[in-house]
């Protein structure tokens, strides 16, 4: 069998479009060496300074030297139906979240407002501080949907106050995932995230958001807010200017989908045009910055 021939570091970076100079900056900065951080991140072989697809087998030759067979049909066919698998989990979440609208919309059809304002007022400070609360733990924990906490603050507290509520929720937790990826590296995030979501924290920290404040800002705008968070730790990106784009990015996505929440209960037109209208354009957003993260 012909052995596949391997690559270099630098073609490597060229060839999965990395930055050669910001890998070795961010290897330098977890205490790795460049090679160890690439085969950690890319899955790429090392082998006699070369690196070799992953799924790439050594054999032994009849001369003693290792002889590397590229991953075979079957395996390349493994790796598609991983990623179409991932496909499949996002439509099926998005599914979910419009079927959850849905019953949210029946639900408050069937609810008084003013007696629903009411109950949540004998609640005092312990209202606002359990949506705070999970909200924000939806947040840490990315595999928990945190949209609907959203919806629900807008319609169990009205559109200025629920803005509030998410807004203080959002900026805290995404604060601590910054935090927690820069203190403590991908290692953590990935048993915070979890393995079968972290090919997303990669895929974002691979953009090396700190080269532009506006682009963090409009990730941030996104669905994936919440690794994207953990990403930005994993990049070279100042403090300062990670809070700069956090706080962009929840004063222009957050009030669409609280207003969504507080026109189903108040029944408001003008609340459910605004956040309808938010939302596509937010939809809009994310289809652009996903087409630019893939390009």
């Amino acid at each position: 069998m012909q052995p596949p021939s391997g690559i270099r570091q630098k073609e490597l970076c060229e060839l999965l479009g990395l930055d050669y100079k910001a890998v070795a900056t961010e290897a330098k900065r977890l205490g790795l060496s460049t090679h160890a951080y690439l085969q950690q991140k890319t899955g790429w072989i090392l082998k006699d300074e070369l690196y070799y697809p992953p799924g790439t087998t050594f054999d032994k030759s009849a001369d003693g030297e290792s002889v590397g067979s590229s991953p075979t049909p079957s395996e390349d066919l493994s790796s598609s139906s991983k990623i179409n698998s991932r496909k499949r989990k996002d439509i099926l979440s998005l599914l979910l979240l419009l079927v959850v609208l849905l019953a949210a919309i029946l639900l408050a059809r069937r609810l008084d407002p003013e007696a629903t304002r009411e109950f949540i007022a004998k609640l005092g400070p312990w209202a606002p501080l359990a949506l705070i609360g999970l909200r924000s733990l939806s947040i840490i924990i990315p595999a928990i949907p945190s949209t609907l906490y959203s919806i629900l603050a807008g319609a169990l507290f009205g559109f200025g106050s629920g803005i509030l509520y998410i807004a203080i929720a959002d900026f805290i937790s995404c604060t601590l995932n910054f935090y927690l990826a820069r203190k403590f590296g991908r290692d953590l995030v990935q048993r915070v995230v979890g393995r079968q979501w972290m090919y997303k924290v990669d895929a974002l920290s691979a953009n090396y958001l700190e080269n532009n404040i506006f682009l963090t800002a409009g990730f941030l705008m996104t669905g994936l807010f919440d690794f994207v968070a953990y990403a930005a730790g994993l990049t070279q990106i100042k403090w300062q200017n990670f809070l700069l784009a956090l706080a962009l990015g929840i004063a222009v996505s957050t009030p669409p989908v609280v207003a969504l929440g507080a026109g189903i209960l108040e029944q408001g037109r003008w609340l459910l045009g605004f956040a309808l209208l938010g939302m596509f354009a937010l939809a809009m957003l994310s289809g652009w910055l996903s087409k630019r993260r893939r390009s």
